[in-house]
């Protein structure tokens, strides 16, 4: 064979293979754990409702989940001309599903709808944005202001809230638009059968790299065990939430791949800081003592867990310049209840929901804090009537769990949890702590990286010191796969990866 014909083989054989290594799907089946609640992301709050629309819906700006930089989407750049005002450059030559073009207009519209009565996130998300505040310069420029300066008003964009919405298809839709979602995004709506199953279809004129999947179906498997076998019988070909009873079995076996992502959960016992013995910080901290999180993690988790350093999930833009993390030290905890005039004991009721990870944990923790004589009784109920009493204040321990898939900021994340105005909706510690008020504001207001850096670091310092909870566990993500899947190692976002980007080899 001549060197010519030599030459076009190899060129043929690595075509071929490089085909092979990497082919495009027909479908794409995921199997998640619930159906979605409302395509309409201002009416959405649940994860699987976020995991779907994420692929209709896009935002100006986003946070990259693995380098926790600011990256463009329908923003090509913007500036911030002052603490208030905000300067984006549109990317042209974006359509809608609809066929529409994307323009300025769009991003008043839709910020205004966020602000709107029809947003749930009217009075908590939105509410920085000036209504009065927008400027139009030409079809791809405009200018956005904030009521108050927020450090964090770009980061926010990361969750769906900040979604950009076509006028005409909000208007055709009328109240049907949480069914009839319209989007820039590399997927378009197909049909959602409630209970089962959510469709889209790749958009051919999507603005961005297309997306290698023709279709991509959400479907609903609510059963730990029927996902798992959809996964191992082809029904699926990605499902999320594998249980950890499952993980190692389906990684021994090798018919499937099994993958652990980085986690955006906090898993934490909670602490009524104002009711009874525990007002006392001493009896907070007497509880962290008792704790031991490493064994939590393996018995609660089989070690697919990290234990985090304090109260926020390692994945926060923001880090600490110190951490520590509390051993287990039952001779210290008996001591503490002591000086706090307890040294004959005390009992607690630990409210929990039905998640099969909370009973589990809760009973690790009734023997750990039996061990320092801190009686547990265990009450146990479902979800939506654990969300009510918890707003009344009554409870004394609670396990519960706060997340940052949708923003990986620590001064929203406290604001939710800590300050003294979610009290009687998130704030189910009850803390009403000046230091961490005005910190968690300081850090929130200002647009000074520095400055905010340095208003974390104290409420950071604070929590530490008063210890409203126990941070006890962030659960690894869980996926599986078929085992010529490619792509999901590079998860980073929980259940709000972009899927478009799998391939089979």
């Amino acid at each position: 064979m001549n060197v010519k014909k030599t030459l076009l083989v190899l060129t043929s054989l690595l075509v071929f293979a490089a085909s092979c290594a990497a082919a495009d799907l027909q479908t794409l089946n995921v199997g998640v754990p619930n159906d979605a609640k409302s395509m309409d992301p201002l009416k959405a709050v649940d994860t699987i409702s976020f995991a779907v629309i994420k692929h209709i819906n896009e935002t100006l700006v986003t946070v990259d989940g693995r380098t926790k930089q600011l990256v463009p989407v329908l923003a090509e750049r913007w500036e911030t001309l002052d603490p208030l005002t905000y300067k984006f450059y549109l990317k042209k030559g974006v359509k809608f599903h609809n066929g529409e073009e994307f323009t300025a207009d769009d991003v008043v519209f839709s910020f205004q709808r966020a602000l709107s009565r029809e947003s749930v996130y009217a009075k908590s998300k939105a509410k920085y944005i000036d209504p009065q505040g927008f400027q139009v310069i030409d079809r791809h420029t405009l200018i956005v202001k904030t009521l108050t300066p927020f450090g964090g008003f770009l980061e926010s964009m990361k969750h769906p809230y900040a979604s950009i919405f076509n006028r005409k298809a909000v208007a055709d839709a009328g109240g049907n638009y949480f069914r009839m979602p319209v989007g820039t995004g590399p997927y378009k709506f197909r049909r959602w059968l409630k209970g089962d199953r959510v469709e889209l279809e790749a958009f051919g004129d999507y603005h961005g790299d297309k997306p290698r999947s023709k279709r991509l179906n959400f479907l609903t498997m609510a059963d730990d065990s029927s996902r798992v076998i959809a996964l191992e019988t082809g029904k699926a070909d990605l499902i999320y939430n594998v249980p950890v009873n499952d993980f190692d079995r389906l990684a021994e076996e090798g018919r499937v791949k099994v993958v652990k992502g980085t986690g955006h959960n906090l898993i934490y016992l909670g602490m009524n800081t104002q009711k009874g013995a525990l007002k006392d910080p001493r009896v907070r901290m007497a509880i962290e003592y008792a704790i031991d999180k490493e064994a939590f993690v393996q018995v609660v988790y089989q070690g697919k867990a990290v234990v985090p350093d304090g109260p926020l999930v390692p994945s926060s833009s923001f880090a600490p310049a110190d951490s520590r993390r509390y051993p287990r030290d039952p001779a210290k905890a008996r001591q503490l209840l002591k000086e706090a005039g307890y040294a004959d004991g005390l009992t607690f009721d630990l409210w929990i929901t039905t998640r099969q990870d909370y009973v589990n944990g809760a009973t690790v923790l009734q023997s750990m804090l039996q061990d320092v004589g801190v009686k547990v009784n265990i009450i146990v109920m479902e979800s939506g009537v654990f969300d009510d009493r918890v707003t009344t204040n009554t409870q004394s321990l609670f396990i519960s769990t706060w997340g940052m898939q949708t923003n990986r900021d620590a001064g929203q994340f406290w604001l939710s949890l800590f300050h003294s105005s979610s009290i009687g909706t998130t704030n189910w510690a009850v803390l009403d702590d000046k230091v961490v008020d005005e910190n968690i504001e300081l850090g929130n207001r200002s647009v000074e990286p520095a400055e905010r850096q340095a208003a974390f670091q104290k409420v950071w310092a604070r929590l530490d010191e008063i210890h409203p909870f126990v941070s006890l566990a962030v659960p690894n993500e869980l996926y599986g796969g078929r085992k010529n899947l490619r792509g999901i190692e590079e998860f980073c976002d929980g259940r709000l990866n972009y899927l478009g980007r799998l391939v089979i080899e």
